[in-house]
């Protein structure tokens, strides 16, 4: 995308199954979004219109959030990527497949009849899955919500023709710039800030709520320290990974963490290394 040419460049902010969260965090910061406006053609926005129409024409830049849920869900994706040169995925949904990924080890059956006990009401559902287990996807902003900054930055260094500067560095190390107090050591409460990409400066931990991992992993957790940490305050095997499993895809959980935190945690030497599950 070169923001040289003459013609500003076309973008399109697409929902799929989700709350809906990026799109509202991106309409909420107004001053932001009417600067935007000044330097893209915004040409599709799916919550910022009553009425949806279809977009025929080719886009720059596809911002899509949510998981992929239904055969419509990725009928729809497929469709935007053809229609993108670039797509970028915004919201944990979007890049891990998020909290509707908890359920993604029950059969949608099985999920169907203990919720409305009917195994069939929604025969096209699926098992929720990231965008990047169907399509290419260019960029991630992860997060829920996206931290309206984070993607700002992201949209400045595409439109200059770069890449967006990604964070490798976990949540802890935001708590620590802020002097928070560590909720494992002082509570032992289970925080998945070790293993947690930053970029939210330690939000919920400043209001002394422990870190979810809602913004999913980061590229290269400790594991043998942060093991060793959890292991150290009295914290299961089992509360850690349960916690890690809300927003970060169940496969990568077992495949990095699981059997991690299984281990002796007086082992030492102990590496796994990470494979990266969005593919971006």
């Amino acid at each position: 995308m070169n923001s040289r040419t003459a013609q500003k460049p076309k973008v399109g902010i697409f929902g799929l199954t989700g709350c809906a969260g990026d799109q509202l965090a991106l309409l909420n910061a107004e001053p932001e979004l009417i600067a935007l406006a000044g330097r893209v053609d915004v040409v599709v926005f799916d919550m910022a219109i009553s009425r949806k129409e279809e977009w025929q024409g080719m886009l720059d830049l596809a911002l899509v959030e949510g998981s992929v849920c239904s055969q419509r869900d990725r009928e729809e994706l497929e469709k935007i990527r053809k229609q993108s040169r670039s797509l970028m995925a915004i919201g944990s949904c979007a890049v891990w497949g998020g909290l509707p990924a908890m359920t993604a080890h029950i059969p949608v059956k099985q999920l169907n009849k203990q919720v409305y006990d009917d195994g069939e009401v929604f025969p096209k559902a699926m098992g929720a899955e990231p965008l990047s287990s169907f399509v290419t996807v260019d960029f991630s902003i992860p997060g829920c919500p996206i931290e309206i900054g984070e993607l700002l930055e992201a949209l400045a260094a595409i439109l200059a023709g770069g890449e967006p500067q990604r964070i490798d560095f976990p949540v802890c190390a935001e708590c620590r710039m802020a002097e928070q107090i560590c909720l494992v050591q002082s509570q032992n409460r289970v925080c998945c800030g070790p293993v947690t990409v930053g970029g939210c400066k330690a939000r919920c931990i400043s209001y002394g709520r422990p870190c979810d991992g809602c913004r999913g992993p980061v590229d290269d957790p400790c594991y043998d320290a942060t093991r060793e940490m959890f292991f150290r305050h009295g914290l299961a095997k089992a509360d850690v990974v349960d916690a890690l499993r809300r927003f970060s895809t169940p496969a990568w959980v077992e495949r990095n963490l699981a059997a991690d935190f299984a281990g002796d945690p007086q082992r030492r030497g102990h590496h796994r290394s990470q494979t990266k599950e969005s593919g971006t």
